[in-house]
C-alpha cells in the first residue's frame, strides 16, 4: 500500500499483488499481533461501498483485498431510504443483494487457501447496514426514539448468513453503539485506541457524519446527517477538492458570511454551496457539543482522528477556514484512512485484548442527541455562516 492512501483501494494496482502488515497499514493504536495459524477475512460494509480483506492470521499480513459498490444503492442512497425500502417489503431483496455480492467477494480472495484453513471473519458496520446484511426489521430504527431493537449473537456461523459455496467460518460483527453510531465506529475506535491517557476524538465524514470523544476513561458519542455534500461526487479531485474550492471562493469573496454565490463561472452552484453549508454546520455544531458536555476545550484534545475516504483526502486548512473544524484543533488533525476495516483486521489479529477494548468503550459510552440537545440550533446557526 503506498503511504497516504486511503485504507479500502487497491484499484490504481500499484499494490497488487503485495503482502502488507496490518500493524503497519493501521498503526495508529497500541493493540498487538496474538499469532494463530489460518487465514480471517476482515469485511467493511459501507452505505456506499464495501472492502474485504485477506488476513493470514500467523504473520499479521493482508495477503488479498477486494472492494464493491454496495448494490443496494438501487434501494437508496443513505440509510434513512433504504430503511424506508426495508420496510416497504424490500429487506429480503436488499439482504440477498449484499450476502451475494460479500459472498462472491469472499470467494474471490480466499480461492487460493484450503477452505478448512479460514477460521474467522469479522464484519464491520453501521447499523442499519448490519440490520440488512441479518434480514433484521429495521422498523424500529425509522422512527423515534430510533432504537435498535435487537440485539447481535456472539458469533454467527458464515453459511447462516452467506450461503453458497464451500466457505465457511466463525462470523463476529462489531456492535454498535446506537442507531446511528455503529458498528464502524466501534471499530473505528478500535483501530485509534491505544489504552493509554490520549483524549481524542475519532470523526468520520460521510453521509451519516459520526462522532466520539474520549477523554479520561470516559466514551461520549453523536451522529449529525452530513449529507452527501463533502463526497464530492460531481467534482474532479473529490471531497478534498471540493473543501479547498470553497475555501478559495470564500477568502476571494465569491462566497460572501450568508453563503450567496456572486460568481456564476465556478465549479459550484448555488445549491451545492447551501448544502455545503448546512454539512459544515451540522459537524461543526457536532464537534462543538462533545467538547462542551465533555467539559473540556480544543486544549484538552490530543488528537482529532479523521476517518474514512473523505477524511483521508480533505484539506485539513481548507476545512478549518470554512468553519468544518476549528482553527485551534488543525494541527491535531491525523487522517487515519478506513479505521472500519482497520478495527476489523485489529479484532482478527488481536481478538483478546481487542474484546476486552470493546467491551471497556461499550460500558462507559453516552449519547448525545444532538438534535434534542438545547444549544444545536444556536450552534447551527452560528456556524452556518462562512467568517
Amino acid at each position: 500500500m503506498q503511504k497516504g492512501c486511503i485504507n479500502d483501494c487497491l484499484r490504481c494496482g500499484k499494490c497488487a499483488g503485495r503482502q502488507f502488515s496490518v500493524l503497519d497499514t493501521f498503526n495508529v493504536g497500541g493493540i498487538g499481533h496474538e499469532p494463530r495459524s489460518g487465514f480471517g477475512v476482515a469485511a467493511d460494509i459501507g452505505t456506499t461501498s464495501a472492502v474485504l480483506s485477506l488476513v493470514n492470521l500467523s504473520s499479521g499480513k493482508i495477503t488479498e483485498r477486494h472492494s464493491f459498490m454496495n448494490p443496494q444503492r438501487a434501494f437508496g442512497t443513505d440509510v434513512i431510504s433504504r430503511i424506508n425500502a426495508a420496510n416497504n417489503g424490500e429487506l429480503e431483496p436488499m439482504r440477498r443483494a449484499i450476502t451475494d455480492a460479500v459472498s462472491a467477494g469472499v470467494q474471490l480472495i480466499s480461492n487460493h487457501i484450503a477452505p478448512e484453513s479460514a477460521v474467522e471473519m469479522v464484519v464491520s458496520a453501521n447499523t442499519t447496514m448490519t440490520y440488512l446484511l441479518l434480514g433484521l426489521s429495521c422498523d424500529s430504527l425509522g422512527v423515534s426514539p430510533f432504537k435498535p431493537a435487537h440485539s447481535l449473537k456472539s458469533s454467527y456461523d458464515y453459511q447462516s448468513i452467506f450461503g453458497g459455496g464451500d466457505f465457511n467460518c466463525l462470523v463476529r460483527i462489531m456492535p454498535w453503539m446506537s442507531a446511528f453510531v455503529g458498528g464502524d465506529i466501534t471499530a473505528g475506535l478500535l483501530s485509534v485506541f491505544n489504552g493509554g491517557t490520549e483524549r481524542f476524538m475519532l470523526i468520520d465524514l460521510g453521509t451519516n457524519g459520526e462522532m466520539a470523544l474520549y477523554h479520561d476513561g470516559k466514551l461520549t458519542i453523536t451522529s449529525t446527517a452530513a449529507g452527501p455534500a463533502f463526497e464530492g461526487g460531481r467534482h474532479q479531485g473529490g471531497a478534498s477538492a471540493v473543501v479547498a474550492e470553497l475555501a478559495r471562493l470564500v477568502r476571494e469573496g465569491h462566497i460572501d458570511e450568508t453563503g450567496y454565490l456572486s460568481n456564476n463561472d465556478v465549479l459550484f452552484t448555488q445549491q451545492e454551496v447551501r448544502e455545503l453549508q448546512l454539512a459544515k454546520s451540522a459537524v461543526r455544531s457536532g464537534i462543538e457539543i462533545l467538547l462542551e458536555s465533555a467539559g473540556i476545550g480544543y486544549s484538552g484534545v490530543d488528537t482529532v482522528y479523521l476517518a474514512g475516504g473523505i477524511g483521508q483526502a480533505i484539506d485539513v486548512n481548507s476545512a478549518a477556514d470554512i468553519g468544518i473544524l476549528p482553527q485551534e484543533l488543525k494541527s491535531k488533525v491525523r487522517a487515519v484512512g478506513n479505521t472500519s476495516l482497520g478495527g476489523a483486521c485489529r479484532m482478527l489479529c488481536a481478538p483478546e485484548l481487542s474484546g476486552e477494548i470493546i467491551k471497556k468503550l461499550l460500558n462507559t459510552y453516552e449519547e448525545i442527541n444532538l438534535a434534542a440537545h438545547p444549544k444545536f440550533n444556536d450552534y447551527f446557526m452560528e456556524f452556518m455562516i462562512f467568517s
